[in-house]
């Protein structure tokens, strides 16, 4: 049986309603009885970074306790991506979820398929606001904080908080 550990997931959309698409991912995030969704961050509309021209991005975090190992987490992160009609087939291209591990407690993972931290957060302000939101003290492994991470990336652009937000699963509006 495996222990509870802290994971921290982004959440991205930009085809259809976006907002929705990110409310029934968290949903379905927790709905998976190894995973507990404990806080979201505030929603925020970001322009896409690389891949072929496409709309703007809704993008969140949330912290997670799971008792997932990282390889199983990740399975059930495209189990969602799947179940929500996530289709693979152009890079970076235009998508109805994705859900990356961005931290999985403070463990270092380089698989070919799995790298955590995730491989590019450092570089993308997109994820790291909307992380330091649910995970205000998190230190990388690399011994740095999310915020000193952010300040390297100047200068932020393109990441708009939005007037909406997706409601923890105990609290959607009925």
């Amino acid at each position: 049986m495996w222990r509870e550990r802290f994971a921290f997931l982004g959440l991205g959309s930009n085809v259809e309603d976006r907002l929705d698409h990110l409310q029934d991912a968290v949903d379905a995030l927790n709905a998976d009885r190894r995973i507990r969704v404990d806080a979201v961050s505030s929603v925020y509309e970001t322009e896409p970074v690389g891949g072929p021209q496409q709309g703007p991005f809704l993008n969140l975090a949330v912290r997670v306790a799971t008792r997932h190992a990282p390889r199983q987490l990740l399975r059930a992160c495209q189990a969602v991506e799947a179940k929500l009609g996530r289709v693979r087939t152009v890079r970076w291209g235009p998508r109805t979820i994705d859900v990356d591990i961005l931290l999985y407690d403070d463990r270092t993972v380089r698989r070919r398929r799995l790298q955590i931290p995730h491989p590019r957060l450092t570089e993308r302000a997109f994820a790291l606001i909307p992380l330091i939101e649910v995970a205000p003290g998190q230190i990388l492994p690399d011994g740095r904080s999310l915020p000193a991470a952010l300040a390297k990336i100047a200068p932020i652009e393109g990441v708009t908080m939005v007037g909406t937000q997706v409601h923890m699963p105990s609290q959607a509006p009925s």
